[in-house]
């Protein structure tokens, strides 16, 4: 498997690159901008983009989604209850500050819980996990080694993603984790929207926001 980890854009958004092999099909999540740099990357593996996933609709994740769509043609993937975020003046205003002009796709479909998507033989889950925005998503990979989570601003190494900002929700997140994400195997690799990557099993042993929240739960 073929994984590329870039920080992008001011906020130093993990944008991911996976595919299966070398020369085949690609999902890029989060486009946060800085497009030379993630074409570089599908260069580099010879890889040919299949599909642009968002975890969420914060401008600092999806700035970039529509220039790269409209460059490939590949479609962009994003919960409904986020989709507008692709065309507000913030989203716009903040790809112009990360170098990009940031665009609707033309391209877009929705996803939500239980879609499958396929990249070569890779074979991505979506689980809704809303509480940092409505239509937050992860990207569950089993199968693949430990297995691996995309979870955007879900879940950071120690801690949690922000429920202050516009429809976010505290409850709401640790409800989505205790019902989407806690019964993942403990050595789940956690790729997180921002800083370094982590496991499940970490995160429920030293997380101060998660110790203890799947007591009761079916292992």
């Amino acid at each position: 498997m073929i994984l590329v980890r870039m920080e992008l854009g001011m906020l130093a958004t993990n944008c991911y690159v996976l595919a299966e092999r070398e020369g085949g099909e690609a999902a890029v999540i989060d486009p946060a901008g800085e497009l030379k740099r993630i074409n570089k990357a599908l260069r580099e593996h010879g890889l040919q983009l299949k599909m642009i996933l968002l975890t969420h609709g914060h401008p600092d994740h999806v700035s970039g989604a529509g220039p790269l769509s409209d460059a490939t043609g590949a479609p962009v993937f994003i919960h409904p209850h986020d989709a507008e975020a692709l065309a507000s003046r913030r989203n716009l205003l903040l790809g112009l500050q990360a170098g990009v002009r940031a665009t609707r796709p033309h391209q877009v479909q929705e996803l939500g819980e239980g879609d499958e998507l396929r990249v070569d033989g890779l074979l991505l889950h979506v689980l809704h996990t809303p509480g940092h925005t409505p239509g937050g998503v992860s990207f569950h990979l089993p199968g693949e080694g430990p297995g691996h989570l995309f979870c955007g601003d879900l879940i950071f190494a120690g801690s949690i993603g922000r429920t202050d900002l516009r429809g976010g929700s505290l409850q709401a997140l640790l409800a989505a984790v205790r019902e989407k994400i806690w019964n993942l195997p403990d050595q789940t690799v956690i790729h997180p929207g921002h800083g370094p990557e982590t496991t499940l099993g970490e995160e429920k042993r030293h997380n101060p926001f998660l110790i203890g929240l799947g007591r009761g739960a079916s292992r």
